[in-house]
């Protein structure tokens, strides 16, 4: 699977700005992640689809 960059991402969900969106954070489970999958989700959508998230998050 491919790694996409923010601005595809951005291309394909269209998300208008990140501004207010904690995009400093990576997100995910384990120590080297700055927060949680749980606070991801927390985020709104617009907000999610401008952070870095581990695919450990979707997974079940």
């Amino acid at each position: 699977m491919k790694k996409l960059s923010r601005s595809k991402l951005k291309e394909i969900k269209g998300a208008t700005s990140c501004t207010g969106c904690p995009v400093q954070n990576n997100y995910g489970n384990g120590p080297e992640y700055s927060a949680s999958c749980a606070s991801y989700f927390a985020l709104s959508q617009n907000c999610q689809m401008c952070v870095d998230v581990s695919a450990d998050c979707f997974e079940n």
